[in-house]
């Protein structure tokens, strides 16, 4: 026969296992409701992201047909077509006075940046700077050919004009990443040159996986 003692420590071990059991239980409840709610997050942030997608989507749809109507009338559909308006000579480049004089401004505005060094974050507190960003320098051309009131970032030209690609001008986005643009079919980028150097005139060609293009109102 167990002696009291022994009686009290077995009551004293299967009330700590008891405990430890509901700890376990309510630990487990806890990492449970975590898990729910970071997956009701998760839904929240993707039917917003899709109602975005489907807000896009019917822009694209509407600027189509609407480019559509405006190439059968003028015949100049594209930055394809309006290529031969623009060319490089050494790092300027000059182009046709029979463009739209805003799309001369933004080239005019470029052309004056091909010395600028690249400088994160550079440009946007204040528009005349001595170095730039890609964001900044997109920025800068289209301040100055009246398109645009105030710098952006990559993330709020997202939101910038129209959705497609210009007749004249088109913006490549990947939001919060990267944001150059084409004016006439020849690129305008930051990236495809030496370390440190800011936006310049780019014949070659580059990788537009992952951007999508918008572009200012009628251009």
């Amino acid at each position: 026969m167990a002696s009291p003692a022994a009686i009290a420590l077995i009551s004293l071990l299967i009330a700590c296992d008891l405990a430890a059991q509901e700890v376990s239980a309510q630990d487990s409840r806890a990492v449970s409701a975590i898990r729910h709610q970071e997956w009701a997050e998760y839904q929240q942030k993707l039917a917003v992201y899709q109602q975005q997608l489907v807000i896009y989507q019917q822009q694209l749809a509407a600027y189509n047909a609407q480019r559509a109507i405006l190439a059968r009338s003028s015949g100049l559909s594209s930055a394809a077509s309006a290529s031969h308006l623009i060319r490089l000579q050494g790092n300027i480049a000059a182009c046709s006075a029979n463009l739209p004089v805003q799309v001369q401004y933004v080239i005019n505005a470029a052309n004056h940046l091909q010395e600028s060094p690249y400088a994160r974050g550079r440009g946007h507190v204040r528009v005349e700077d001595n170095a730039y960003d890609c964001s900044s320098s997109t920025s800068y051309t289209l301040i100055k050919a009246g398109l645009l009131k105030s710098p952006l970032t990559s993330r709020g030209f997202a939101n910038y004009g129209q959705p497609g690609e210009g007749r004249f001008i088109t913006i490549w986005v990947k939001p919060g990443d990267h944001v150059f643009m084409t004016i006439c079919g020849l690129r305008f980028d930051t990236s495809g040159g030496k370390p440190g150097e800011g936006c310049r005139w780019r014949p070659q060609g580059r990788n537009y996986a992952g951007f999508f293009p918008r572009h200012p109102h009628g251009l």
